[in-house]
C-alpha cells in the first residue's frame, strides 16, 4: 500500500490516514511517502511495517546505525539528532491522543532535554553460547545480535564485548544474559551475570568485576572484582551492579541539578522520593537543601545502596505501596516519584490520592502511563505547574516526562 505520511504517532511511527482506517508505519517519517505491508488489524487501525520510502522526509538520517532494525533498540535511529527534539515531541504527543487535553498541549509546548549518543551506563546483553555472540535480542525476537557499531553503547563496552565473548566461550557457560555498568566518566565497570555457573574471570579492560546475580538483584557468591561503581555527582551514589540507576550519562549531571531547581522552588523541608533507587533523586534533594529525606524502596540491594549514600536520610526497604497504606496526611511534604515503566499501580496511585502531598515531582518513562496517572491527579485538585521531557533513551521514542504538579490551595 502506498501512504502519504502525515506525522508521527505512539512509539514514533508514522501515521496515515486511507480507507477510512489510521495507518501506524515503523520507520516512517513526517512528509513521507512510502510502501509499506500490513502486519496487523484491528478496529479502525492498520498497523504496517515500511518496505520502501518513495519520497524522503529531510528528517531522515541518510547514515543511520547499521544495526539499529536487527537489535530493536532504536526505533527513531532513522531520524536526524538536529531534529530529534521535535520528533520526540511528536511522538510524545501521539501517545497521549487519549489523554486530557490540556496535557497534549503541555507536551506540545514542553522544552526537550536533547541527549547526544553513546550514552549509556547500563546494558543487559543477551549471551547465545551457541553463536558465541553477547548482544541485544532483536525485535519481538530470541535472536541475539552482534552490536559491534552500536551508537548508543560507550568505546569502553564496544571493547569489552569481545574479550567477554572469549572468556564466556572459553568457560563454556550456557546461555544467559550479562548486566553491565559502568560510572559517568566510562573509565569503570562491573558486570553481573544471570544464568547457570559462576562468570569467568577476564581481563578485560575497565571491567573491576563480574558476579552471579539472584532474585531481585542480589548478588551471589562466586564472583571476583568489585561489586559497583562511583557515580561521581555532586553527593557521590555507590551504585551497585543488579540496582537500578538512570542510564544516560550525559544527561544524568542535569537531571539532578534540575530536580534539585525544583526542589528549592517547592520550599518543602521534608520530602519523600518513592521508588527511591539507590537515592538519586532523594541525593539531590538534600543537596538542595531538604532538611528531612525519606528514600521508599522495594528493592533490598538498591535500599541498603540508598542508606550508605545518604547520611541522615530514612531508607525503607518496602514497596510504595506498602508505604503509601499508613502515610498519614502530606501536607507540607514534597513527594518524588519515579515509577516503572508500567506506571503507578491502582493501589500505589489510590494511596497517594489519600496521602494528598503538597507537590508532587514526577519523571514517568512510558508517555501512555504518565497521561493516564497525571489526568488523575489533575482531576483530584494537583495544577501542573511545569513540562518537560527529558531524551534519556536518545535514538528511541522513548522519552522521560518530568512534571512538577502542586496541590491546589483550598
Amino acid at each position: 500500500m502506498r501512504l502519504d505520511i502525515e506525522g508521527l504517532g505512539g512509539g514514533g511511527r508514522g501515521v496515515a490516514r486511507r480507507g477510512g482506517k489510521v495507518w501506524f508505519v515503523a520507520g516512517a517519517l513526517p512528509g513521507e511517502v512510502v510502501e509499506a505491508e500490513v502486519e496487523r488489524k484491528r478496529a479502525g487501525i492498520v498497523e504496517a511495517r515500511l518496505i520502501e520510502v518513495v519520497k524522503a522526509s529531510p528528517w531522515r538520517e541518510a547514515d543511520p546505525c547499521p544495526v539499529a532494525l536487527n537489535c530493536g533498540g532504536c526505533d527513531l535511529a532513522h531520524v536526524k539528532r538536529e531534529v530529534a527534539a521535535q520528533a520526540i515531541r511528536e511522538a510524545t504527543v501521539g501517545s497521549l491522543r487519549h489523554a486530557l487535553p490540556e496535557l497534549s498541549a503541555a507536551v506540545s509546548a514542553a522544552p526537550v532535554v536533547v541527549s547526544e549518543m553513546g550514552w549509556r551506563l547500563r546494558a543487559r546483553l543477551h549471551w547465545d553460547a551457541a553463536g558465541r555472540t553477547l548482544g541485544f535480542l532483536g525485535p519481538h525476537s530470541h535472536t541475539t545480535t552482534d552490536i559491534s557499531p552500536c551508537r548508543v553503547v560507550s568505546r569502553l563496552l564496544l571493547d569489552a564485548i569481545p574479550r567477554m565473548e572469549r572468556a564466556l566461550t572459553g568457560a563454556g557457560a550456557l546461555d544467559g544474559e550479562v548486566e553491565w555498568l559502568e560510572n559517568l566518566a566510562s573509565s569503570a565497570a562491573v558486570a553481573g551475570w544471570r544464568g547457570r555457573g559462576s562468570p569467568p574471570e577476564a581481563k578485560v579492560r575497565g571491567l573491576a568485576g563480574w558476579h552471579p546475580i539472584g532474585e531481585g538483584g542480589a548478588l551471589l557468591s562466586g564472583g571476583w572484582g568489585a561489586v559497583g561503581v562511583v557515580m561521581e555527582l555532586p553527593v557521590p551514589l555507590r551504585v551497585p551492579v543488579g540496582a537500578f540507576f538512570q542510564g544516560n550519562r550525559h544527561l544524568v549531571p542535569r537531571l539532578f541539578d534540575r530536580v534539585g531547581e525544583l526542589v528549592r522552588a517547592h520550599g518543602h523541608a521534608r520530602v519523600v522520593d518513592l521508588y527511591g533507587g539507590v537515592g538519586f533523586f532523594a541525593a539531590a534533594a538534600k543537596r538542595a537543601g531538604a532538611a528531612a529525606i525519606t528514600v521508599v524502596e522495594g528493592s533490598r540491594v538498591a535500599a541498603e545502596a540508598a542508606a550508605a549514600n545518604l547520611s541522615g536520610a530514612l531508607v525503607l526497604a518496602v514497596s510504595a505501596e506498602e508505604y503509601l497504606r499508613g502515610a498519614g496526611e502530606g501536607s507540607g511534604t514534597l513527594a518524588i516519584i519515579d515509577p516503572p515503566r508500567v506506571g503507578l499501580s491502582s493501589t500505589a496511585l489510590e494511596g497517594v490520592l489519600r496521602w494528598a502531598p503538597a507537590g508532587i515531582l514526577m519523571l514517568s518513562c512510558d508517555a501512555a502511563r504518565f497521561g493516564r496517572d497525571t489526568a488523575i491527579l489533575l482531576r483530584s485538585g494537583y495544577t501542573l505547574a511545569s513540562l518537560e521531557l527529558w531524551d534519556l533513551f536518545a535514538g528511541s521514542h522513548y522519552v522521560e516526562i518530568l512534571a512538577d504538579l502542586r496541590r491546589a490551595v483550598r
